[in-house]
């Protein structure tokens, strides 16, 4: 296998591992009524630059990302799902590890973050791979995961 062409900016990197995931945190208004995701949510946003946030399953669990998400985002997770990076190499496209790039503004980023790459893209281009992300992580299902606790709140513990 060749190197892809890429433009990676100075501290990111291409992942790699063909079965590893990346977890896509949604909240609550990222879901239809049914509680499967809406068409746009494997795809970018006006506020994220062509680089929707996943995380890396190598490096943290489904749970641990949902409740990192659920402590620090504006709006918590409603759930996690989750596309491999062959799913998105089949696109055309790439998953980008950040990890090593200077932190945001907030002085924060998830453990594991990540982003596929869909920046320069025009907006059939997104329409069409985002529509692919989306099956594949329809296909896999929910990642199983439990609603984070909330202040006060303890853990009953069982006989």
């Amino acid at each position: 296998m060749t190197a892809p062409d890429v433009g990676l900016l100075q501290g990111e990197r291409l992942m790699t591992d063909a079965d590893e995931l990346a977890y896509r945190q949604l909240t609550p208004k990222m879901l239809e009524q049914n509680g499967k995701p809406s068409s746009h949510v494997f795809g970018p946003s006006s506020a994220d630059g062509g680089k929707p946030s996943y995380s890396r399953s190598s490096i943290v669990t489904p749970q641990a990302a949902r409740d990192w998400h659920t402590a620090y985002a504006n709006t918590p997770s409603a759930g996690v799902w989750a596309v491999s990076v062959s799913e998105v190499i089949e696109t055309g496209r790439y998953l980008v590890d950040d990890s090593d790039t200077p932190l945001p503004a907030s002085g924060r980023r998830a453990p594991g973050h990540c982003f596929v790459d869909f920046r320069g893209l025009p907006k059939p281009r997104i329409r069409e791979i985002r529509a692919v992300l989306l099956m594949r992580a329809l296909e896999r299902e929910e990642i199983p995961t439990e609603e984070p606790l909330g202040d006060g709140e303890l853990i009953a513990e069982t006989a």
